[in-house]
C-alpha cells in the first residue's frame, strides 16, 4: 500500500483531504505542521490547507525545502500551494478576487486534460484570499494562471492546487487525486 503523511495546518479541511487520499488507496498519517520532521518517510508528502500566510510557517521552510528530495510526490493544498511557491521564491499576496467557499471554472489546457482525464474546464472550490501572482510559468512547470494568479501546477515530483480539490464543490474531486496514486508507481 502506498502511503502519505499529510500535514495539518490546522484547517478543518484537513479531513476532507484524508478522505480522498484513503479514498484513493493511500495510507495516511497526519501531522500537525509543528511536529513535521524531515526524517518521516512517505511516498507522498502533502502540504494541507490553513489560515495565514506562508512566512507564518517560516520554521518549517527547511523542512519542506528537503521534502523536495526526499518523497516521490509532493501535494500542495491552498497553503501548501502557496508554501512551496514562496520557496520557490515567487510572490504571495491578496487576490483580485477573494473567494470562501465559491465554485471557481478553471480552463484546462490539453495537458491537464490528458492529466486529470477531464475535458477543457472544471469546477472547482476556493477558499483563499491570498495567491501566488505570477505571469509567465517558468519553463518546467507544467501550470494554469489565471488574471496573474498561479491556479495550478505540476513540475518535477510537485503537483500544487491553489483551490480546495477536496472539497464538495470541487468536481470530479478524485480527477485531482488518482493521478497522484499513479504516478508514484
Amino acid at each position: 500500500m502506498k502511503t502519505a503523511i499529510l500535514v495539518d495546518f490546522e484547517d478543518s479541511f484537513t479531513y476532507n483531504i484524508l478522505q480522498e487520499l484513503r479514498t484513493t488507496g493511500f495510507r495516511v498519517q497526519i501531522i500537525d505542521w509543528r511536529e513535521f520532521k524531515s526524517n518521516l518517510k512517505a511516498d507522498l508528502l502533502v502540504l494541507g490547507p490553513g489560515p495565514g500566510h506562508p512566512v507564518d510557517y517560516s520554521q518549517i521552510f527547511p523542512l519542506i525545502h528537503d521534502a523536495f528530495q526526499s518523497y516521490k510526490k509532493i501535494l500542495g493544498v491552498c497553503l501548501g500551494h502557496q508554501l512551496i511557491w514562496h520557496l520557490r521564491g515567487h510572490k504571495i499576496a491578496k487576490s483580485i478576487q477573494p473567494m470562501h467557499g465559491q465554485k471557481f471554472l478553471v480552463p484546462l489546457d490539453e495537458d491537464w486534460q490528458l492529466w486529470l482525464g477531464r475535458g477543457p474546464k472544471i469546477w472547482v472550490q476556493r477558499y483563499n484570499s491570498l495567491v501566488v501572482k505570477m505571469n509567465e510559468l517558468p519553463p518546467e512547470v507544467k501550470g494554469i494562471i489565471s488574471n496573474g494568479e498561479l491556479v495550478m501546477s505540476r513540475f518535477q515530483n510537485v503537483i500544487t492546487y491553489q483551490f480546495h480539490p477536496e472539497s464538495l464543490g470541487t468536481k470530479c474531486r478524485q480527477s485531482f487525486f488518482r493521478p497522484i496514486f499513479l504516478d508514484i508507481l
